[in-house]
């Protein structure tokens, strides 16, 4: 995922940590396979 670090928030929650995004702050989405037909992912 390509975010920019100052539009973050971090939290932990039994005991696991997190990063707080808004869906407009994230600017790209790695997937490990893509559809061969699919035109793409939108947010």
């Amino acid at each position: 995922m390509l975010f920019d670090p100052d539009d973050r928030s971090e939290v932990e929650l039994h005991g696991r940590g997190y990063v707080l995004l808004r869906e407009r702050d994230v600017h790209a989405v790695a997937a490990e396979r893509v559809e061969p037909d699919a035109t793409g992912l939108y947010l």
